[in-house]
């Protein structure tokens, strides 16, 4: 039974390698850099308004530059956010103690030229508690705010990485 085990093991990762998958980010040649990693870093990103959009802003540059920053980008980034927030957990009295925020980032990404990439929506929602401390519910908020970010930010650079990985 083990060996009937083993031989399929082996026959199942001979017909993955046979299929022609590989990482988006594995180095397609004598190189280290990968295709993918180094169209990333020849991004650049605008400015975000708000504190929101720093924190995204700095979300994006931590996963798509490498050690240093491109100086003559071939392509730009344009992020704008929107958020909203509703409540939950409606008490008798009508007062919430919990809230729901929707995070939007729409993206942009163009050619030197101004010729438009690829485009789309990122979209993440988190929950956090309405105490009745003031300061905790600004840091429930803001923890909020931040995870919320950090997955819109995760989608966009996954985004960027299919489309550079697709492309001809």
């Amino acid at each position: 039974m083990k060996i009937l085990a083993r031989a399929a093991l082996l026959i199942s990762m001979l017909a993955l390698a046979g299929c022609g998958f590989h990482p988006v980010y594995a180095a397609h040649g004598t190189d280290d850099n990968s295709p993918v990693a180094m169209d990333l870093n020849n991004v650049a990103i605008d400015n975000i308004p708000d504190r929101d959009g720093q924190i995204l802003r700095n979300e994006l540059i931590d996963r798509m530059y490498g050690p240093d920053r491109p100086e003559h980008s071939q392509y730009r980034l344009k992020v704008s956010i929107h958020s909203n927030e509703a409540g939950l957990g409606i008490l008798a009295n009508a007062t919430a103690t919990r809230a729901l925020l929707n995070m939007y980032a729409d993206y942009i990404l163009t050619d030197a030229k101004g010729k438009i990439l690829a485009k789309g929506e990122a979209h993440s929602v988190a929950s956090f508690d309405l105490l009745d401390q003031m300061y905790g519910t600004i840091a429930s908020r803001q923890d909020a705010q931040a995870r919320t970010l950090h997955e819109c930010g995760e989608q966009i650079v996954n985004r960027l990485n299919l489309y550079f990985a697709e492309r001809p």
